[in-house]
């Protein structure tokens, strides 16, 4: 399945809560990092410019892009387009990192590919580094908007690296 997905990074507020009337985020995320806290939020389809989902605060970065499922789809050629690439099935770490090496290796043009992996968590590549890391250990194997917040934190000038922490955030 191909999707496109809208993504906003926001300075966290001291006291996070989504203002009443905030157009719903089909993701929203708490980012900790050496460059401090951030809210991520993911949305399917496209924003007006003025209509950023979530939470207030100074916007931090802004990114849409093609996101696609990496499974096998005969037929189907939305991987060879796609900015973000997300597998489905959980797998132990090393084969999680093979998978992700040979979608990478496969799609050149893909930024950022993931994989959820067994006993929580996920598996992540930076498709110009090639380098595997495993993230976001509170974020459930079914959110593969995870892999959109993390494209946008990336072209925000991020790195993967950076990120301390990532948990989900219940709208308010």
């Amino acid at each position: 399945m191909m999707r496109f997905v809208s993504v906003r990074l926001r300075v966290s507020p001291p006291c996070p809560r989504v203002p009443r009337g905030a157009p719903a985020a089909d993701l929203s995320l708490r980012v900790r990092s050496a460059a401090g806290d951030h809210d991520v939020l993911a949305r399917v389809g496209l924003l007006a410019p003025g209509d950023p989902p979530g939470t207030g605060g100074p916007a931090a970065g802004a990114d849409e892009h093609v996101a696609a499922e990496a499974g096998p789809c005969p037929g189907i050629r939305w991987p060879v387009c796609a900015d973000v690439l997300h597998d489905r099935s959980p797998r132990p770490y090393a084969e999680a990192v093979r998978r992700l090496g040979d979608l990478t290796a496969a799609h050149p043009g893909c930024r950022l590919a993931a994989a959820p992996l067994t006993g929580g968590g996920w598996a992540v590549v930076d498709g110009t580094s090639r380098t595997v890391l495993p993230l976001a250990h509170r974020v459930p194997p079914d959110q593969p908007l995870l892999a959109s917040c993390l494209h946008a934190w990336l072209v925000a000038g991020h790195t993967l690296r950076d990120i301390h922490d990532i948990r989900v955030v219940r709208g308010g």
